[in-house]
């Protein structure tokens, strides 16, 4: 009786939404005038240049109902994907896989070789195909999921506020300056067309920038600060993909993250220096990285900022397990991080997959947050060293190092001629670089929107010159990470009981004059050490698997690979 009586009460409660939902689609498709002109512009995840146009006037009553019809984002989305599939099959557009004519379903699926298995991937809908659908996404990063949101992203692309505060002729950095764009003044755009962005089945969302400074309102988020100010993207580069976020954070908020994770007492999550090894190592310090860090996971505040950057980068919920908790950063006096790759190497040894391009998971975006100002000059930038800054002349490292060694900043400072920190300031001071300041907030991508790891986000840690700097970052996977539910794994990978530290020796041995200026990576990206000849070796703890490379003026010269042995011996 008990059975019956729950399938009654849910038949009724399933009626009663379909006939509510019903009259809100009535409500929407009432006034036709909004979508009897529309076109629908689609562009690739992450692209600005679109793909294909449904057309104008091609959008008929049959669609636009049977959209609002659906009870969930689910069916919504593979009913966009019918039918914007359908539409430009007409218009010769290029929106299947790899940019080609092939449909728009042949890029919503990529296959099961390259497809990230997220945890929602059972509740995903087949097409009319058999495929996997799409998500549809706003340039502002709003996950497209009812009828009522196209009418709402459709009457704001009619009006085109003016964008003068984003652009700056002259170079200067216009941030602080341009505190709330919704302020400025519209004008009626008498183009009636939605720019949609196709998400493929398992991918995560990007934003696309087209150009330094220009500015991405986030008026559809939630959750906002207690200031109850506008949350928008500022464009800082192109390559790799850089943004200042405005007003996602407060002072409030920064002194309390600094505040737990000064009083924080675990070993794990304490504030200390970064490590290569055991506690019982004496090689445990990591020399090129001269910062403290330390986690807060689970604190009320860094809770809230996850939830927040979360939806800031096209999250609808917040995923546990997608990000490794808020890492907060001290930087003293000279202190700095060696340029470096938040994406982490991809080995078929391990047994979670990495390996993004495919069907693994891998960080994808990093948000820092900078606590502390620090006077002009004075370092502590994050500098991204393969990209040149725009806006100026590019200048050549060496001539930066001379202007350094010339000011005296680095002297003054207490940093050593020829070593890697005054390397690091020279590379801030010629590349791209971001200058902290108290409350500013910044996103760049590790992967580009394939999976793919982004070369052009290698960065690092500038060192400080004058006073102290304080930061949080977060790192976000495009899948869940290591150790969480529906984390992905590496078939066929041995299942190790508890990963064992070797400890390799690196020796120049003076044998070849052309290893004489032998340079140690670990992963061709983050810099060890110089190998100078008959010097005494570098050592690293290090696991089995874990690449290293030696570079000679920037050029690889040799690759090896961590074996079995607890004590390993590489020499050149």
């Amino acid at each position: 009786m008990k059975f019956h009586l729950l399938r009654i009460t849910l038949a009724y409660l399933s009626t009663l939404s379909f006939v509510i939902h019903t009259v809100e689609c009535e409500e929407t498709t009432r006034d036709q005038s909004w979508y009897s002109d529309l076109s629908v512009v689609v562009h690739h995840n992450g692209e600005i240049d679109p793909c294909g146009s449904t057309g104008r006037g091609s959008i008929k009553d049959g669609f636009i109902k049977t959209l609002g019809f659906f009870s969930n984002k689910y069916e919504f989305e593979t009913g966009l994907t019918n039918g914007l599939a359908r539409l430009l099959e007409n218009d010769r557009s290029m929106c299947g896989s790899d940019g080609s004519s092939n449909s728009l379903f042949s890029f919503c699926d990529a296959g099961t070789t390259l497809t990230p298995i997220l945890l929602d991937h059972r509740s995903l809908l087949k097409t009319n195909i058999n495929t996997l659908p799409c998500r549809f996404f706003s340039r502002e990063g709003l996950r497209i999921q009812t009828l009522e949101q196209l009418k709402t992203i459709f009457d704001k692309a009619r009006l085109a506020p003016s964008q003068s505060c984003a652009n700056p002729q002259d170079g200067t950095d216009a941030t602080k300056d341009c505190e709330d764009p919704s302020q400025s003044s519209p004008s009626l755009s008498p183009a009636p067309e939605i720019h949609l962005y196709a998400v493929p089945a398992g991918r995560v969302f990007h934003f696309a920038p087209a150009f330094v400074g220009e500015i991405f309102e986030l008026d559809h988020m939630t959750l906002l600060t207690d200031s109850g100010k506008p949350i928008f993207l500022k464009v800082l580069s192109l390559r790799p993909k850089v943004f200042d976020i405005l007003n996602v954070f407060t002072k409030e908020e920064a002194d309390n993250v600094v505040t737990r994770a000064l009083a924080e007492t675990s070993p794990t999550h304490k504030i200390k220096r970064s490590t290569t090894g055991s506690e019982n190592s004496d090689k445990k310090v990591f020399s090129k990285r001269t910062s403290e860090n330390g986690f807060d996971t689970s604190g009320k505040v860094a809770l809230a900022l996850k939830k927040r950057i979360f939806e800031v980068l096209g999250y609808d919920v917040y995923l546990n397990g997608h990000d490794d908790g808020l890492q907060v950063l001290r930087y003293n006096l000279t202190t700095a991080y060696v340029p470096h790759f938040d994406y982490l190497p991809v080995s078929r040894t391990t047994s979670h997959n990495y390996g993004s391009a495919q069907k693994g998971g891998n960080r994808y975006a990093t948000v820092l947050l900078y606590m502390t100002d620090i006077p002009e000059r004075s370092g502590g930038e994050t500098v991204f060293s393969e990209a040149w800054p725009e806006g100026r002349e590019r200048q050549l490292h060496s001539d930066a190092l001379e202007e350094l060694r010339a000011s005296g900043d680095a002297d003054r400072a207490g940093i050593k001629r020829d070593s890697w920190e005054e390397e690091m300031v020279a590379t801030c001071r010629s590349r791209l670089s971001v200058k902290p300041y108290s409350g500013r907030a910044v996103l760049f991508y590790s992967q580009l929107p394939n999976g793919e790891k982004d070369l052009m986000s290698l960065h690092g840690g500038c060192p400080v010159l004058q006073g102290d700097k304080w930061a949080a970052n977060l790192w976000v996977w495009n899948t869940p990470r290591e150790g969480y539910t529906g984390a992905p794994k590496n078939e066929g990978a041995p299942k190790p009981k508890n990963p064992v530290q070797r400890l390799a020796k690196f020796k120049n041995s003076g044998n070849d004059a052309s290893m004489n200026n032998a340079e140690l990576y670990y992963d061709e990206a983050m810099f060890w050490g110089k190998l100078e000849p008959n010097e005494p070796s570098l050592n690293a703890n290090t696991f089995e698997g874990h690449r290293w490379t030696v570079k000679v003026d920037g050029k690889v010269v040799k690759n090896w690979v961590i074996g079995k042995d607890l004590e390993q011996v590489f020499v050149i």
